[in-house]
């Protein structure tokens, strides 16, 4: 283990600095872990409208990586012998329903905690802000279509978490919030770290930033800040400096002891969560696998665990390599800043490591497809369709229709006709969507049989079914 670290604050500072002019991103907020030294750095505003500056202390919303502290308190509910990651879920929920009652009856922990219950996973609706948020928000979850079998395929699922932050408050007694106050926020000694917006307003703290609908080209505030309180198990009840998330993060590096050496999860347990569970259909994005509740990967032969997170107007990354206790979390104000992300980590792993984020797959030099007819029509989930068609020379071309009511307080612009760009990957292809700042995978599959006409359309981390 090194005895200093390799980074300077003042270097991490200037290099954040230069990739947030480069990428134009208002402000970010860097942590990076080296041995057991946090050497935190900020650059930028956290708000265009008010040019407050950024502050190592100021909070963020980072979002999906705050499913990582849902996963934790699951976990210690394991510890503690009143849940079962195998039990169906409706032992816990008896009023657990979604359409397709073969999920209903079999759906289990685990199945959420992996991303593999099969049902629809984002469901977006308000239900207030009383305590009885989750509850209804299960409630509203009855009409759910299946996507797949239970366990047959990984699709991001936002839902699963708000079911397992509703099983942590009937097995507790309590709100999520409290839960997470009491057994995660407090042990750590996490200063900076809230869960709503009332307790955010005393720090300073950053706003998000999205495309202006009169000028995509510049950025504006986003109308709103953070996210309905049924989503607080999906990340939202977790507002943080980037530093806290480290503290949280090494919590799962130190075998579950906190650093004033209590003991806050089982060794084992902590371990099992690092433990692949499942194996994904596009490793350029997110990673290869999915452990419980973690991003699972390899750059190059050193394994990489994290979580990404988006809020609305905001994007942060967490990624570590615990053998060699090194890694950072990226926070940023704006929608999304993934090229940043990649050349900071590409950076910052090939310098300390020799070691950065694989590169997607190349482009082909023919953008036609021989046999259209394989991926033309539509794939479908709860929230986004994609209407797939060719041109006359072969091109796919996709328009991309949204319905979920995020999509409508963002503001997203019309995506018609947008090119699926052939890549050297079978049944896969590059898309660019206005809302995002760089290019993802496509990729075709059909989980029951390989190479087969493909079923379904794996893109941003979820499978849109055909119909």
């Amino acid at each position: 283990m090194r005895e200093t670290p390799m980074f300077t604050s003042q270097e991490l500072e200037q290099k954040l600095a230069e990739l947030i002019e480069k990428y134009d991103v208002p402000g970010a907020q860097l942590a990076v872990l080296d041995g057991d030294a946090v050497t935190e750095v900020a650059a930028g505003v956290l708000s265009l409208r008010t040019r407050q500056p950024t502050t190592t202390d100021a909070l963020f919303l980072p979002g999906s990586i705050g499913k990582l502290y849902t996963a934790t308190l699951v976990m210690m509910l394991v510890d503690e012998g009143k849940l079962d990651l195998d039990t169906p879920i409706r032992t816990y929920l008896p009023d657990f329903e979604v359409a397709d009652h073969r999920a209903r009856d079999t759906v289990t922990p685990r199945d959420l905690l992996t991303h593999t219950s099969g049902f629809d996973g984002d469901h977006f609706t308000d239900t207030g802000r009383g305590d009885d948020a989750l509850e209804r928000y299960v409630a509203g979850c009855a009409d759910l279509p299946q996507i797949a079998p239970p366990g047959l395929i990984w699709s991001y699922s936002n839902s699963g978490f708000s079911l397992l932050g509703r099983i942590v408050e009937v097995l507790l007694g309590t709100t999520f919030e409290q839960a997470l106050r009491d057994r995660i926020f407090a042990p750590l000694g996490l200063e900076h770290t809230v869960s709503f917006a009332d307790e955010a307003i005393v720090h300073p703290t950053s706003v998000g930033h999205v495309a202006d609908p009169d000028d995509p080209s510049t950025l504006v505030v986003s109308p709103t800040w953070g996210l309905w309180r049924a989503f607080g198990p999906m990340g939202c009840a977790v507002v943080a400096s980037a530093g806290d998330v480290l503290t949280f993060t090494r919590l799962h590096l130190d075998g579950g002891v906190a650093p004033d050496g209590t003991r806050l999860l089982d060794a084992g347990l902590t371990a099992s969560m690092l433990e692949q569970q499942v194996e994904l259909v596009d490793d350029s994005v997110l990673g290869q696998g999915w452990g419980l509740g973690w991003i699972l990967d390899h750059w190059g032969d050193v394994a990489v665990v994290g979580h990404d997170g988006n809020s609305i107007g905001q994007n942060a990354f967490m990624r570590v390599a615990p053998e060699e206790r090194f890694g950072f979390c990226l926070q940023t104000n704006v929608e999304s800043a993934l090229n940043l992300y990649r050349e900071l980590a590409d950076w910052l792993f090939g310098r300390r490591l020799g070691v950065g984020p694989r590169p997607d797959p190349a482009l082909l030099e023919e953008v036609g497809v021989a046999e259209p007819e394989r991926y033309t029509g539509t794939y479908q989930r709860e929230g986004l369709t994609f209407e797939i068609r060719a041109d006359d020379s072969g091109r796919l071309l996709t328009t991309v229709t949204p319905s979920h009511g995020i999509a409508e307080d963002q503001g997203w612009p019309p995506m018609v006709d947008l090119p699926l760009v052939p890549v050297e990957r079978d049944d896969s292809f590059m898309l660019k969507l206005p809302i995002a700042d760089a290019d993802l995978l496509a990729a075709f599959f059909n989980p029951e049989e390989v190479g087969a006409r493909p079923t379904y359309l794996h893109f941003g981390g979820r499978a849109h079914r055909r119909l």
